[in-house]
């Protein structure tokens, strides 16, 4: 069992890399925010620290979850966490199914709070999850929150996957009610529609990622582990990321915080995200890209110029901080002006 999930979490990197190299990542081009010729910022006075329902963030950056389980991963989510760590980054660490079912590799995932202890680490599983399960992950790692993401059609797909998903909503309450830190929702790249928000929302999740499509394809990747092309057609599968978040902001409103995710590429893509509503952004098929392509230096230069971009963008539309810059005005035009449209939803 073990076995089959290290080859599968390997083949996912792998595969995600070959993707990567043919993705766009432009789906915030729709998105335009308005110049402020007026603006009277100062650029080193400008604050881009945010909150989930109480936990500080000094960056509105997320290393979002991405790997672990294997001796690679474990490389991997040490290389993460050292500079989540120097640039005071909240992480997460990829789904920690295989530890709860394997003690060989938990260390994989306690490397991640062994080198960075007092930073914002957040566990990872499945939305199956017992409540059992739930605390152990949490536990592991000393978690100051938990994501549990939803991936059906990444488990459809998939040969060895779940086909059955009744109960999923009742039992992400369960866990909430029983758990001793902030539960995330989060999808892994298909996106989440207003109607489903507000479902979570009712049902007690304080906390949305929205993980749109944009980014990493999980039906683009299982169709290649399972060298098939019979899954082909349903690659364009999925609420894009901008949609996705328009949509859950306006349908959650003040009872939730919203995470964008989900092809995110730089700063320009985040300051639009926050501009949309969003409390934080999180990146990873692109940090990994980095990462493993460039090495640990050039990641972390790379996340320092986004957070750059951010300031910038705020001081060129007059915002001091993440709430002024979600009250400054944007044009939403070409597709996701369509589809927002098409939902009825204002703009």
């Amino acid at each position: 069992m073990r076995e089959n999930r290290i080859l599968r979490k390997r083949e996912h990197i792998k595969y995600s890399l070959s993707l990567e190299k043919k993705l766009k990542r432009d789906v915030f081009k729709d998105i335009i925010l308005v110049h402020n010729c007026l603006s009277e910022v100062n650029l080193k006075e400008i604050d881009i620290s945010t909150k989930l329902q109480g936990i500080k963030l000094i960056s509105p950056i997320i290393i979002n979850a991405m790997t672990g389980g294997m001796q690679e991963g474990e490389k991997i989510n040490g290389q993460l966490a050292i500079i989540a760590k120097k640039l005071n980054l909240a992480m997460a660490v990829g789904s920690q199914k295989i530890a709860l079912e394997n003690k060989d590799s938990i260390r994989s995932f306690k490397i991640v709070r062994e080198l960075n202890p007092d930073g914002i680490i957040l566990a990872n599983l499945g939305a199956d999850a017992s409540v059992e399960e739930a605390q152990k992950a949490i536990d592991m790692i000393k978690a100051d929150a938990l994501q549990l993401h939803l991936n059906v059609p990444q488990e459809i797909v998939m040969k060895e996957g779940r086909r059955n998903f009744k109960g999923t909503v009742d039992n992400i309450a369960e866990i909430i009610k029983n758990v001793n830190v902030p539960v995330i929702v989060k999808e892994v790249g298909f996106g989440m529609a207003g109607e489903e928000a507000i479902t979570l929302v009712e049902k007690g999740v304080k906390i949305i990622d929205v993980g749109g499509k944009g980014g990493t394809d999980f039906i683009a990747i299982e169709s290649l582990r399972r060298k098939s092309k019979a899954f082909k057609g349903f690659q364009e599968w999925g609420i894009p990321t901008p949609a996705s978040l328009i949509e859950v902001v306006k349908a959650v409103g003040d009872n939730a915080d919203v995470i964008a995710s989900g092809g995110l590429k730089n700063g320009f893509d985040a300051a639009k995200s926050l501009a949309l509503g969003a409390k934080a952004v999180a990146y990873a098929g692109y940090f990994l890209h980095i990462l493993l392509n460039k090495g640990p230096s050039r990641l972390e230069k790379h996340i320092l110029q986004i957070e750059k971009q951010i300031k910038y963008i705020m001081a060129m539309t007059g915002a001091k901080n993440i709430s002024e810059l979600q009250k400054r005005p944007v044009i939403i035009k070409g597709q996701t002006y369509h589809w927002l449209k098409n939902r009825g939803i204002s703009i």
